[in-house]
């Protein structure tokens, strides 16, 4: 909720002559199961005691925020910033601005470091006083969980030494740069909208303008796409760059021809002592930047081998949309989820296509329903629902699932302009047609409408009115008719869910937590705005029994929802409630036998039980 950088003191973030070395700025969105082994790693740098770590949470689903509550008791150089999916490009910046140490840096929560890694790159800098970044070199796995010292690689790449010229060329750049913080006075921080946070673009600024230090050692460990839920593919340069990083793994074997029309009953056998997984591993560089033909052929090839390998279904109709062959994606597609039905990644590809090009509404509409009922604050699925209700007539139903995503994050954009459109194309469609009025009649017109009465506006058109003001960036303006709103409604539940999350992020804690009370008090059916609150409990440690008592209520009305039963756990879990929290992971098991959240977080508790 909140976008201040907070410690486990309160205390604020400042910089001083003799604070840390280095400042680690960690990114992560739904890798909660990652976390707590990148943050331990770093505790565990040899400049641990001259380093600072601040975690971005960039409008993750999951319980980072916990992981890093947990940690923070041990460990005071930790610090946390969350910020919403929205203003996702802006944490990173807002880290860099708040961070203390000499020297900076960013790596993802998947990513893994030498031991020493930071203490090299710091010495390299002090070493070369003219040199203004500083980056090692590179490993790669597909295996997640694993360490630097102990990993199983995918390869290894030996970067250049950068040039602008190199730079321009290459999509992909060494992923864990050191750089001295005045750097940012003179080149600004990271641009935002660009992959990877815009780190090839602050390289080529950087390049532009000062040296840079390459240190030929390998200093980091990447994790690559070879599963489900990739992390990011093995980086691949232009072939047109002067120097390209030096490939050390173990060639990839070259492509077969494409996969002839085989006789019933024949198969392919897969390639000696690879899993589908691994050998899919060595398709990533191609399927990253190959040609769509190129990758459809390997695709296929793989396919041919390993059929039930339901990520490759996934990509290959991915890549077949992107060719025109519609009929192959969706075959692909439906292939995936058939192969892996409770993965929502693929429900939601499939549903897309058939709403997009098959006008199969209803069916989209069901497997976006059924997932809606697993995660029912899901707001991609919210929205989605919302437009594909809008494009089919079913407008109450499609304001109804906007106005719950807007519910839950009040200041996502892209739900309130889908819910201002359609709320303004209704009215319009509802308004009589009257002949256009004369100048003198339609000035007088307008006079009366600014004189009306502002009491005949009802709190529901306030509340739009509010929400237009968010959309269009003016928060002061929005808060003024929140406010009013409260002034003439002051049981409108809504204006004081919205108002207790400007409060939050105002810094102004007591009043969010007036204004959630209130809200949940108004509309105790209302799960978003009781969630909210048990959330604000928990998070400040104000009221963590009142957190539980809430999620318990919740439970009681669904009792099956894997969201409450998952935060009842983790909350156990941190209150050392292990037989509460096992019981909890216990019933989403039941519930979802697959559910690999809930099956590591109930291992961890045994593993603690078991000493």
């Amino acid at each position: 909720m909140s976008q201040l950088v907070t410690r486990p003191g309160g205390g604020p973030v400042a910089v001083v002559e003799n604070g840390p070395l280095v400042s680690a700025i960690v990114v992560t969105r739904n890798r909660e199961s990652h976390l707590r082994e990148c943050l331990s790693g770093l505790m565990e740098q040899s400049i641990s005691d001259r380093l600072e770590v601040i975690v971005v949470d960039q409008g993750s689903d999951e319980c980072e925020w916990a992981v890093v509550a947990d940690l923070q008791r041990r460990y005071p150089n930790l610090a946390s910033l969350k910020v919403p999916a929205a203003a996702a490009g802006r944490g990173v910046n807002m880290a860099l601005k708040a961070a203390s140490g000499r020297y900076l840096t960013i790596l993802d929560a998947t990513d893994r470091l030498n031991r020493d890694a930071y203490e090299r790159l710091a010495a390299a800098l002090e070493g070369n006083p003219t040199a203004m970044l500083a980056y090692g070199d590179t490993c790669f796995t597909a295996i997640p969980h694993e360490s630097f010292a102990n990993h199983t690689s995918y390869g290894k790449v030996i970067w250049p030494d950068y040039t602008a010229q190199q730079l321009s060329h290459l999509s992909d750049v060494a992923p864990h740069p050191l750089w001295r913080r005045e750097l940012h006075d003179s080149v600004g921080f990271l641009p935002e909208g660009y992959p990877n946070y815009g780190l090839r673009e602050f390289l080529l600024k950087v390049v532009a303008r000062f040296r840079m230090q390459h240190l030929e050692e390998f200093t980091g460990l990447k994790l690559i796409a070879a599963s489900s839920q990739p992390a990011q593919a093995a980086p691949q340069p232009v072939a047109t760059a002067a120097h390209e990083p030096v490939a050390v793994a173990q060639p990839v074997a070259p492509l077969e021809p494409p996969v002839a029309v085989r006789q019933q009953g024949t198969q392919v056998a897969p390639a000696a002592g690879l899993s589908a997984d691994e050998a899919y591993a060595e398709l990533a560089a191609l399927l990253k930047t190959g040609e769509p033909q190129q990758a459809t052929t390997a695709l296929k090839n793989h396919l041919a081998r390993y059929p039930q390998h339901a990520v490759a279904h996934n990509d290959l109709a991915a890549v077949s949309y992107q060719t025109g062959d519609v009929e192959q994606a969706l075959q692909h597609y439906r292939q995936a989820v058939r192969l892996e039905p409770e993965e929502s990644v693929y429900q939601k590809n499939l549903a897309d296509l058939l709403f997009v090009e098959t006008g199969e509404t209803d069916e989209a509409i069901n497997i976006y329903l059924k997932l809606l009922e697993k995660a029912p604050r899901d707001v991609e699925t919210l929205l989605n629902l919302g437009l594909i209700c809008k494009g089919v007539g079913q407008h109450d139903a499609a304001e109804s699932f906007l106005q719950r995503a807007l519910e839950i994050e009040p200041w996502n954009q892209a739900v309130r302009e889908q819910l201002s459109e359609l709320r303004q194309a209704r009215a319009t469609a509802a308004a009589p047609q009257a002949p256009a009025p004369a100048p003198a009649a339609a000035a007088a017109k307008a006079q009366a409408e600014a004189d009306e009465d502002e009491y005949e506006r009802s709190a529901e058109e306030r509340y739009q009115t509010s929400q237009d003001l968010v959309a269009e960036g003016d928060l002061a303006a929005a808060e003024a008719v929140l406010h009013k709103i409260i002034a003439l409604y002051p049981e409108f539940a809504p204006a004081h869910n919205d108002l207790a999350v400007l409060a939050y992020q105002h810094g102004d804690k007591e009043t969010a937590r007036a204004r959630y009370e209130k809200a949940a008090q108004l509309a105790p059916g209302n799960s978003t705005f009781q969630k909210n609150l048990a959330d604000f409990y928990f998070i400040e440690g104000c009221n963590v029994d009142g957190a539980i008592n809430i999620y318990l209520e919740q439970l009681k009305k669904e009792p099956r929802n894997i969201e409450t039963l998952m935060s009842l756990g983790k909350i156990c879990t941190l209150l050392d409630r292990p037989q509460e929290a096992e019981s909890f992971y216990g019933k989403v098991i039941h519930i979802e036998p697959w559910n690999r959240d809930a099956r590591e977080c109930l291992n961890t508790l045994k593993q603690a039980a078991n000493g």
